[in-house]
């Protein structure tokens, strides 16, 4: 008598089994299949657009270096390096962590002064470079655009320092030139900063534009204290006006979008397709590609967004709102929305400041020319949408003080916290202290 199944019912239960395996196999295996041609599709949908889909394509047509920021960029980096190390030098000096308490616009002592302008004198070849650099007409980015991800990462972090320190040198020439009375020379200084600064935005990545944006902001701030000083010449006001005006482009952020999204699809490649075997990918990877391409979706949403008005998007980010976590694109796209929320911000705030400016430069030269200041922004030679505040919609605000203008933005909260600089609470230009 048998108690136990036969062979029979083994065999059964083997082709049972048989059946169950292939049948996972078939529905792994379309899923895999619909995976890898949702992510191709993806990535043509990209390039129809006329858009780059990885870092090999973000790669520039070559231009000759002679016309190129970057190859220039390039031959002073050694030079660079080498003011970056007596730059932070200084700063851990008592003279340099004593400069570094100063409150804005509170002028160097002779001695700072004397410190920074032996230190800037021994690299008058390298501001020369750096001239050249600002003045060529286009920028093509000598990156290594053969690497994977991680290392393209590594390698730029290097290169974005280049800007950062040629920044820092321009900063300290224009505090010395405005503490010689050379007014108009400071600010032509800080016009060529900024053309490197729009130039650097050429630079692909995400990081690379908020560089962009700290270098004009350095670039802004060293005008408007050579500005404040005192009067320039009609061409100097003007000659700015037409360089801020070149500045003034708020879709910059959606430009920046477009080519960190290509790096993105370099990441999605790398990180989920070729970080195993091919087989094993291929077998039981398709959950993980979903995963990544994910954010591509969440790219889509954001991108036609990004250049919205600051009210507009300011509800899309809010609890709630459809740019709000969770994204419903995964746990990836979760992780991009608060840099992307960071990076509109930032170009919300650098529109700010550039209109900042220049409504000032256009209120000075009013004064200059009409012997009187003006009563209103409608007086001053501007165009509208110059004057407006990005994150209310409504003209920036311009306030005569006895020390002078004081030009500003009500910043992400919307409200005029009457020119509250130090909590950040308001955003732009005042005047350095003249009065008690």
């Amino acid at each position: 008598m048998r108690f136990g199944p036969g062979k029979r019912t083994f065999k059964r239960l083997g082709i049972g089994a048989a059946l169950i395996v292939g049948v996972l196999l078939v529905v792994n295996a379309f899923m895999s299949w619909r995976v890898e041609t949702r992510f191709q599709a993806k990535v043509e949908a990209i390039r129809a657009e006329g858009d780059p889909a990885s870092i090999a394509e973000l790669k520039p047509e070559p231009i000759p270096a002679d016309e190129n920021a970057a190859a220039y960029m390039d031959k002073l980096e050694p030079r660079l390096n080498g003011f970056s190390k007596e730059y932070a030098a200084f700063y851990n000096s008592e003279l340099g962590k004593a400069y570094d308490e100063l409150d804005e616009g509170e002028p160097a002592t002779a001695d700072q002064l004397a410190a920074m302008r032996s230190l800037l004198d021994k690299y008058l070849d390298l501001e020369e470079m750096i001239a050249m650099a600002a003045a060529a007409p286009h920028y093509a980015s000598t990156a290594d655009f053969t690497l994977g991800f991680q290392k393209f990462l590594e390698v730029q972090s290097p290169r974005l320092t280049r800007v950062r320190n040629a920044a820092r040198m321009a900063d300290w020439r224009t505090e010395v030139l405005v503490a010689d009375g050379r007014r108009e020379e400071a600010v032509r200084r800080g016009i060529q900063l900024l053309q490197l600064a729009k130039l650097h935005e050429a630079e692909p990545s995400l990081i690379s534009f908020l560089v962009s944006v700290s270098v004009r902001s350095v670039a802004i701030h060293g005008i408007h204290r050579a500005l404040d000083a005192g009067p320039v010449s009609t061409e100097v006001h003007e000659e700015l006006e037409r360089e801020l005006a070149r500045q003034d482009e708020p879709a910059s952020i959606e430009k920046a979008l477009r080519l960190e999204r290509a790096i993105s699809v370099s990441a999605s490649r790398e990180q989920a397709w070729e970080v195993a075997p091919a087989w094993w990918i291929g077998l039981v990877g398709w959950p993980m590609k979903g995963q990544f391409i994910a954010p591509l979706d969440f790219y889509e949403q954001v991108l036609p967004m990004a250049d919205l008005p600051w009210p507009e998007i300011q509800m899309k980010f809010a609890k709630g709102g459809v740019l709000s976590a969770p994204t419903g694109h995964g746990v990836l796209a979760d992780l991009l929305l608060p840099a992307f929320e960071a990076a509109i911000l930032a170009s919300h705030r650098d529109t700010a400041m550039i209109r900042s400016l220049r409504i000032f430069n256009a209120l000075q030269l009013f004064a200059e020319v009409n012997g009187r200041e003006a009563t209103e922004l409608t007086e001053i030679e501007l165009p509208k949408d110059a004057m407006s505040d990005p994150f209310s919609g409504k003209p920036l605000i311009a306030i005569h003080t006895d020390d002078g203008w004081l030009v500003y933005s009500v910043m992400e909260n919307g409200v005029d916290d009457g020119g509250d600089f130090d909590d950040l609470k308001d955003r732009g230009l005042r005047p350095r202290k003249r009065t008690e």
